[in-house]
């Protein structure tokens, strides 16, 4: 029954395309939700406490993400063909190594089910969007969308800066614990650096680490897209890159502010090597200059430099975290199960936070998941490098970070990049 039912629609696929299209615009409405998932989750979170209610506002992007996949499988029974490249059959198996993780682990179910959500969902709408061949200026329009979305994403943390009062948040919702989540409770009102009173913005965001991550996203996207669209697109992209850049500062995320560092270094050697005019080499050099100067001055002015940089007790838990997590992965080359590190853990009364995305995969699917996981990436990395695609420094911070946090646990930049990276054009760049 199912087998004929994809088959009919295989052929109403061949005759108008229309699978394609509403794939598109799951994509538009996932691109442009994503970034106030956390926020609106949280509001209505205190509307409605009952349990269907909450299983729903928080599992829309799931639903979406599945429908997906169930188009991208009708598209594959009525082309017959599937993409060629490493790191789509890589995802393939690594989803597939999850899957038999998830079925056969001897921990909790619903734990094994968070976990198996956590560790695949990214890679799912990764490989249902190669199975699309969305024009190219449909995927410029895709663009467009998450960036709009972003810039009411900054307008609100220049807000949370400048104009509302530290504790705004309680009136959608927001815990009044501040800088701390309990399991199954609502989000802080707000965080603060270590144990000083600095406020760091998080926007609609989870938390500032989250919102931090998500513009390291964006930034090489709206650097691209000053470059290639005109008008008030190319005005938005500006200040987006400029606005992201004063935000991601106030977010006070170390490995943010690492990962951005890491990727406008590689950005401004490979841009120095090419034949450039000397006119705009200088201009690479003065901007690095002003940006160094601007944290330089930024961490002497401020009384709580030591502080926000150091933060002697948080960096000191990282480590002890991570070698903690190092050793039991030496001691489980199998793994010890899904959802068993880092947030999903913390849900069912475990700490074992290995503060390490590559840590935690293998700590979860064993040595051969945590190795295919980063021969995923690498290969990926390649792919967008060859293609010359602003998506090669997303994911370049992101992995970046990946050393020293979780980023890839917060699904809307987690979703949102893997979204954009797996679409695939039928047609040559045009200026829009």
């Amino acid at each position: 029954m199912l087998l004929r039912r994809l088959l009919e629609l295989s052929s109403m696929w061949r005759k108008n395309n229309f699978p394609e299209k509403l794939a598109w615009w799951i994509c538009a409405i996932l691109l442009a939700l994503l970034p106030f998932h956390a926020f609106l989750f949280t509001w209505f979170h205190s509307f409605f406490w009952q349990e269907g209610f909450v299983i729903f506002f928080q599992a829309w992007k799931e639903i979406l993400v599945g429908i997906l996949c169930f188009l991208a499988l009708v598209k594959l029974f009525a082309t017959r063909e599937s993409p060629r490249e490493k790191s789509f059959w890589l995802a393939g198996i690594f989803v597939s190594l999850a899957i038999f993780y998830g079925i056969f682990g001897n921990n909790e179910f619903s734990q094994r089910i968070l976990g198996l959500r956590t560790a695949t969902l990214f890679l799912g709408i990764f490989l249902a969007m190669k199975f699309f061949d969305f024009e190219n200026k449909r995927i410029e329009h895709l663009k467009k969308i998450v960036l709009f979305a972003s810039s009411l994403v900054l307008l609100f943390a220049l807000a949370q800066k400048f104009l509302l009062p530290a504790d705004f948040l309680k009136h959608f919702g927001y815990s009044e614990n501040i800088s701390s989540w309990l399991p199954g409770g609502n989000l802080p009102i707000f965080h603060t650096v270590g144990d000083s009173e600095t406020i760091r913005l998080q926007s609609t965001f989870a938390g500032p680490n989250q919102l931090a991550a998500f513009l390291i996203v964006i930034l090489p996207l709206a650097a691209a897209g000053f470059f290639r669209w005109k008008n008030f697109w190319q005005w938005l992209a500006a200040g987006i890159f400029g606005g992201g850049i004063f935000v991601l500062i106030f977010t006070f995320s170390r490995s943010a502010w690492l990962s951005f560092a890491a990727i406008f270094l590689i950005f401004a050697i490979h841009e120095w090597r090419k034949n450039l005019p000397e006119k705009l080499k200088r201009k690479l050099l003065l901007g690095g200059a002003i940006g160094i100067l601007t944290f330089g001055i930024f961490g002497i002015a401020n009384l709580n430099s030591r502080e926000i940089l150091a933060r002697e007790a948080s960096t000191s838990a990282h480590l002890e975290r991570s070698i903690a997590a190092a050793k039991l992965v030496l001691q489980n080359p199998l793994g010890i199960g899904l959802g068993k590190s880092a947030g999903i853990s913390q849900r069912f009364g475990e700490e074992i936070t290995p503060e390490n995305t590559f840590l935690g995969v293998a700590l979860e699917t064993g040595w051969l998941g945590g190795i295919l996981f980063l021969i995923f990436l690498i290969s990926l990395l390649a792919e967008l490098r060859r293609k010359n695609s602003e998506l090669f420094y997303s994911l370049l911070g992101i992995t970046i970070i990946a050393l020293f946090l979780h980023p890839l646990e917060d699904t809307p930049t987690a979703l949102t990049l893997f979204l954009l990276i797996g679409s695939r054009s039928s047609k040559k760049v045009e200026e829009s």
